[in-house]
């Protein structure tokens, strides 16, 4: 939407040189239009004075300039009167307007849209790429070119809306000023936050299908809106292993392609991508064991979440699989696709470790999870609290372990994502948007937006613990069948 504004913008821009300008300005029909987009950039300036409502520790000049931009822009509506409510502008400079300013203000709802409106709901992770320094000051950099240019096309009408014009070329000065060391523009690939519907799987889909039904299970696990349990924790952490361990298979079998390519040249960092995901495979299987071993209680896990992490996973499987009907069973073929066949050229290769990323980041989404280590710790504390009642509650030691080994995962999840980002970049191919995206939110910091720890080692204390914890879900809950016993082991 911000590409398409700044498209009709130029359009405006080339107009600012045209001989027929003054006769189309001063039409009645621009001040209100000017007005309309004025008030839609003047909503931008004041997200970014309060950074979107999180805002970043290091933002402080862009949040003045835009605080002090957006002052400006209310003077200047002032002088260009109530905005257009008409549904069809009468000229085309006017129409031309109008469309600009549905582009921005449709731009600034799906920037909103990551951004929590009730404490109940969680933050989109593209959140911390819109309020991070180099996409604010980029942000700030396009609002002040689109400033500019309805600063002088308000010059050019009559008094006394005229006076709005020096007003809103002295907010596009300031806001230019302190977006000069903007970098290279991000917010063209923030999507919309949503929750889409269920894509269940289907044989022999095509592979448009196969990937449109991967991003969305990504979606769904990665924003729950039921709430989980003990066993829908341990199955997830079951769903993170396997995930991780075809993600492995896939970057093995990218690592046999280079070489069928002669490609030595990047087997370094594909082979240390191929290392990290194993590794953080392997710190998945000892949160399930610590989950088998020390917190116990079992059941049945919640039909959402754990049936999107099947979906992903038979979706990953039988993308890399030769048997279109693959299932992470004892009895499934092992043979994977030739490495020709999976990536028969660079982009391809791309294509695929774009959705390694993916699928890996939201196993890292899961383990930032800290509702699975308050659940393990109220249970470890009732079951304390029955064997020895006259004693203090608090935190055993299972539950701190358990926060341990999360920790650890998350840590080497951002360290595979950081190595399939590199082996990415080394390709000769353009790099796919998304993986560009999750690249660049992984490498920015997100302690702002972590909730403060109660101790040094675990997120919450004993008591907020025990308040939250709820009864487990109804017994008529059944384990969807995708994920058969026979890959339990992981």
């Amino acid at each position: 939407m911000t590409a398409l504004a700044a498209e009709h913008l130029t359009d405006l821009e080339r107009r600012l040189h045209t001989k027929h300008l003054d006769r189309d300005i001063r039409s009645r029909t621009i001040p209100p239009e000017l007005a309309r987009l004025t008030h839609v950039l003047a909503r931008y300036y004041d997200q970014l004075a309060d950074g979107f409502s999180v805002p970043h520790p290091a933002n402080t000049g862009v949040r003045d300039a835009a605080h002090r931009a957006s002052a400006l822009l209310r003077q200047a509506e002032h002088f260009l009167g109530p905005p257009a409510h008409t549904q069809t502008p009468r000229s085309a400079l006017a129409q031309k307007l109008r469309a600009t300013s549905i582009a921005l203000g449709c731009g600034l709802d799906l920037l909103s849209t990551h951004f929590p409106t009730t404490t109940d709901q969680a933050i989109s992770p593209n959140a911390t790429v819109i309020t991070a320094p180099d996409t604010a000051r980029s942000l700030l950099h396009q609002l002040s070119t689109h400033t500019a240019t309805i600063g002088h096309l308000a010059r050019h009408t009559n008094a006394p809306t005229n006076q709005a014009g020096p007003l809103l070329l002295k907010a596009a000065i300031l806001a230019h000023i302190y977006s000069e060391s903007q970098t290279t523009p991000t917010l063209t690939a923030v999507p919309l936050h949503h929750i889409p519907d269920r894509i269940p799987p289907q044989l022999n889909e095509h592979k448009n299908e196969t990937l449109a039904g991967i991003n969305a299970s990504i979606h769904r696990l990665t924003t729950p809106t039921t709430r989980s349990s003990i066993p829908t924790w341990r199955y997830l952490a079951r769903a993170a292993a396997i995930i991780c361990d075809l993600n492995h298979k896939t970057v093995q079998q990218l690592i046999y392609r280079l070489n069928e390519l002669n490609d030595l040249d990047h087997l370094p960092a594909f082979q240390q991508a191929a290392a990290d995901v194993r590794h953080t495979g392997r710190a998945w299987k000892t949160i399930i064991r610590h989950w088998d071993e020390h917190i116990g209680y079992y059941g049945h896990p919640a039909d959402g979440p754990a049936t999107d992490a099947s979906d992903l996973i038979l979706r990953l499987g039988r993308l890399i699989h030769a048997d279109p009907a693959w299932t992470p069973s004892p009895r499934a073929s092992p043979r994977l696709k030739p490495p020709h066949d999976l990536a028969p050229d660079p982009t391809h290769a791309a294509d695929l470790l774009t959705i390694t990323l993916k699928t890996t980041e939201a196993c890292n989404t899961i383990a930032g999870h800290h509702t699975a280590i308050h659940d393990a710790a109220a249970i470890s504390v009732l079951n304390r609290q029955k064997r020895f009642p006259t004693h203090q509650p608090r935190v055993t030691a299972p539950a701190r372990q358990l926060s341990t080994r999360y920790n650890t995962a998350q840590e080497r999840g951002h360290q595979s994502i950081t190595t399939l980002g590199q082996a990415i970049q080394n390709l000769r191919s353009p790099i796919p948007e998304e993986a560009r995206l999750i690249i660049h939110r992984t490498t920015i910091s997100v302690d702002q937006l972590q909730p403060k720890l109660a101790a040094s080692d675990f997120p919450t204390t004993v008591t907020d613990c025990l308040d939250k914890q709820e009864s487990p879900p109804a017994s008529s809950i059944h384990f969807p069948p995708q994920i058969s016993n026979g890959h339990s082991k992981h």
